[in-house]
């Protein structure tokens, strides 16, 4: 189903299915209060409860997968029994009550079986649209039934509604074979993790739905044995089946109206959670109405806020809560949700419909008793509503891959297996596991015997602080003074301290081997044996002699080589530079914080570089923040500060972002602060912000979306071709999908746990169903003064039909194509202004000049100003 035209199929169906459900409907009330009075209703639900349970049982046993079987079988069924129930009604006055009892049952089972194998058609989206013509279908066939029913009751016996429900049923049986739905929608594909995940959320979610339907069920079925009693009680027997089909036409036509009129909009406005409280709260007045005044009108119009509403707005609302359930889950559970929140609600209001008939209790109780449920359902809701928009966040993160993956903590039998791990003579295997275990600190000394060269220098840095603390590593250590890897015979002599090891680093350092020499010069300058000279050399020497000497530093760090290591990082070469980060992270206290921002800019170089600036704790932050408020701070440097602050999980860190955030004049590093603000409220979501200013954010970035939407509507209206023309629509482009990512982000920062941030991933995609998920969550969760603007912009709708959705917003659309240009002109993006300027000259429109001349930045960037002046230049030759 992918239309509103394809909507009318369903709805014939279930026009007949209601006009069936209401003759009989109307038939057996008027059959028994007339023989068996309104005391006995009570049991009568509650045999209706154990029958459709048990109806139910008997279906699931048979294992009916497909949706559309189901419906025509229960069709069948309905069919028979009440041609059955027709034959032989007069025959025993007992089976007035069979009567009653198998309406119910026919309204649970078929019903319920409709909805199951529609809402496998339709997405939510798709269930929006549809779902209030289909409604619309089912209401206006019960009010057909009724008033039918009111006609038939005039001229002839109660039981012949039977008769006549008989034959309309077989009537819809046939129809159905016609038109049931067949199709079925393509779910996201789910990875297993992921859908186990998903499982666990859909198992909580139906609790919550049978919850609400158990409360929903009992308020509405005080409500009707209440207006029951009162009207069998103020009309004779022979007028209840013309009373009831008079009143029951009526509230279908306020149903109708309300679900053709009210219903479409109230979902579009609202949402489904808030469209849902609208019944209970009706309630809630009406019934505190009751019971103040126990007047006959007072349940009047509680038996229509009940009426006109629970076949419209409620039932449509209900069966779109069903929709983000996974079609397996819903098949399977949804009837059964249906059969025990329905019949077993009407149990326990049965149940207090006992006591209320055995006590004789007051309007005023019955009333009040009505209202207090009426107040516990609209808290239920309330909770529904949060799982809604959680099923749907589960949904589109069961299709995603997992990004935040962290190591758990390792016990003892872990660290006994990575230790194992370290024998193997696999470099791989063996390297894997020695960096596990260096992350919980539990690096073995005997692993410095491993026969792999690579394995052995990782684990010396690993173990450089704790060489001469460790008895085990330095012993270790001094054995690999003779070890054939002169890297490895390098770090063993700089880390020993026996005399032959003093003898050794002299001998070294006419060393041919850069990392030999490099210890020597490293090791006797430590004791002020060897001159600056020699550290000099080594530094103007190659690559390989730089690199030598600050792994050595590395091993000896000395506040005399400060000098040296500045050096050093002159060269560039990421090689050096990244020993050099290393030592820097060792020991933070001799960090040069200036030369560290400016590795930054390198890419090569730059996670360690931030590593390194978040071990220097608060004195790292600061400098940070205050080169993201300088607007002196080169802006390859300044783009990469929001992710560097943003490794400072704290308070001042989030503050000094947001509060950057909304004054950040380039826009790449704005980009950049959102991203940064996402990853610490992902990470901690109850890390505190200035949420005004997000919210302000959010709407300066709705409000760029719609600017850069509405431009795009009318610059394939209003310009003409130019060279320029295709690049201005391609960049408008850009910019209306760069606003509309920013506002996802931003809403992201603001609720983190809601799956906003990742719903824009899903709303912008091309599968229907993850872009149906996250523009519930969307329509759920935002006000609509976000919402409506936000969706005129992601619809693919026309430019008219855009415009009336924003209403009287100004510069909506432009009379001519110099207006136009003259607004394209005042945007803040320059690169857009550029464009406008090029195609001002070449269409040679000088009515333009003033404006050239106006928006030309007299301070800006050179190319700025240059595309100006030669557009102006252009204009004048």
């Amino acid at each position: 189903m992918r239309d509103r035209g394809s909507a009318f199929a369903p709805a014939f169906l279930l026009f007949f299915i209601m006009m069936s459900h209401a003759l009989l409907e109307t038939a057996r009330d008027a059959l028994f209060l007339a023989r068996l009075g309104a005391d006995q209703l009570a049991w009568a639900y509650v045999a209706i409860a154990v029958v459709a349970l048990l109806a139910m049982a008997i279906l699931r046993r048979a294992s009916i997968h497909d949706p559309r079987r189901l419906l025509l079988a229960c069709l069948t069924v309905a069919v028979v029994g009440t041609t059955v129930l027709a034959a032989t009604l007069s025959l025993a006055p007992s089976l007035v009550f069979v009567l009653y009892v198998w309406t119910g049952l026919v309204a649970t089972l078929v019903v319920t079986a409709f909805w199951t194998a529609l809402d496998r058609t339709l997405r939510v989206s798709e269930a929006k649209r549809s779902f209030s013509i289909i409604g619309a279908g089912g209401v206006l066939g019960a009010m057909v039934g009724s008033g039918l029913a009111g006609a038939i009751g005039h001229v002839l016996p109660a039981r012949f509604l039977v008769v006549t429900g008989a034959l309309t049923f077989a009537v819809t049986l046939g129809i159905g074979f016609m038109v049931a739905p067949r199709v079925q929608i393509d779910e996201p594909r789910v990875r297993s993790k992921q859908g186990d995940g998903l499982s666990r959320v859909s198992r909580r979610y139906v609790q919550v739905l049978i919850s609400v339907g158990l409360l929903s069920t009992v308020v509405l079925t005080l409500v009707d044995l209440t207006f029951k009693r009162e009207v069998a009680a103020r009309f004779a027997d022979a007028d209840l089946a013309t009373v009831f089909g008079a009143m029951y036409a009526m509230l279908n036509l306020v149903g109708l109206a309300i679900q053709l009129l009210v219903t479409p909009r109230l979902l579009a406005r609202w949402g489904v959670g808030n469209s849902l409280m609208v019944l209970p709260l009706l309630i809630l007045v009406t019934a505190s109405g009751f019971a103040l005044t126990g007047a006959l009108v007072s349940v009047i119009a509680l038996k229509l806020s009940d009426g006109g509403l629970r076949h419209s707005l409620h039932r449509v609302g209900t069966e779109i809560l069903y929709l983000p359930l996974p079609a397996q889950l819903r098949d399977r559970w949804k009837p059964v949700a249906d059969a025990i929140s329905q019949r077993g609600g009407q149990v326990m209001a049965a149940v207090g419909w006992f006591a209320i008939v055995r006590y004789e209790l007051s309007p005023m109780i019955v009333g009040a008793s009505v209202a207090a449920t009426a107040l516990g359902w609209l808290v239920v809701l309330r909770a529904a509503r949060r799982k809604y928009v959680s099923q749907f966040r589960a949904m589109l993160q069961a299709g995603e891959i997992e990004r935040d993956v962290h190591v758990p903590v390792l016990d003892g039998d872990a660290i006994v297996l990575l230790e194992e791990a370290l024998t193997c003579p696999d470099e791989h295997q063996a390297a894997a596991a020695l960096e596990l275990l260096a992350r919980a600190n539990e690096v073995p000394a005997f692993v410095l015997y491993h026969p792999h060269p690579n394995v052995v220098r990782r684990a010396l840095h690993l173990l450089q602080d704790q060489q001469r603390t460790r008895a085990d590593v330095a012993r270790i250590v001094e054995h690999l003074v003779g070890h054939a890897d002169p890297a490895i015979r390098a770090a063993a002599l700089l880390s020993g301290s026996s005399d032959g090891v003093h003898a050794q680093l002299e001998a070294a350092l006419e060393d041919a081997n850069p990392d030999l020499r490099a210890a020597a010069v490293v090791g006797l300058a430590d004791d002020g044996e060897v001159s600056d000279l020699r550290i000099t050399q080594m530094v103007a020497g190659t690559t390989a002699d730089r690199l030598a000497l600050a792994r050595a530093i590395g091993f000896a760090p000395h506040e005399r080589f400060h000098v040296a290591l500045a050096a050093l990082l002159e060269y560039l070469e990421p090689p050096v530079i990244r020993e050099v980060l290393r030592l820097w992270a060792r020991v933070p206290a001799v960090v040069d914080l200036e030369r560290l921002l400016g590795l930054l800019e390198n890419a090569h170089v730059r996670g360690e570089a931030r590593r390194v600036i978040v071990k220097t704790g608060r004195r790292g932050l600061e400098r940070v923040i205050a080169a993201l408020d300088d607007p002196r701070t080169p802006v390859g440097i300044r783009r990469h500060l929001p992710r560097t602050v943003s490794r400072f999980p704290s308070q001042a860190a989030a503050a000094a972002l947001v509060g950057r955030l909304l004054r950040e004049a380039d826009g790449t590093t704005e980009f950049k602060i959102l991203r940064a603000l996402g990853r610490m409220r992902a990470d901690d979501p109850g890390l505190a912000i200035d949420k005004q200013v997000v919210r302000n954010y959010v709407r300066r970035s709705v409000d760029d979306a719609v600017r850069y939407s509405l431009f795009l509507d009318n610059v394939r209206e209003v310009t003409r071709r130019s060279s320029a023309s295709d690049l201005m629509t391609e960049l408008l482009s850009d910019k209306r999908r760069w606003a509309i990512e920013h506002t996802f982000r931003a809403l992201g920062i603001l609720s983190p746990r809601d799956g906003l941030r990742a719903s824009h991933d899903a709303i912008v995609s091309d599968n229907e169903s993850r872009r149906g998920a996250a523009r519930e969550i969307v329509e759920t969760l935002l006000p609509a003064l976000v919402r409506v603007p936000l969706f005129a912009v992601l619809d693919n709708i026309d430019p008219d039909e855009r415009r009336a959705r924003l209403g009287d917003r100004p510069n909506a659309s432009w009379a001519s194509e110099e207006s136009f240009l003259a607004a394209l002109l005042g945007d803040p993006s320059e690169s857009l202004k550029c464009l406008v300027a090029h195609h001002v000259a070449e269409l040679q429109i000088h009515t333009l000049r003033q404006d050239l001349i106006q928006q030309r930045p007299a301070i800006g960037p050179p190319l700025v100003t240059y595309a100006f002046d030669q557009a102006i230049a252009r204009l004048d030759a």
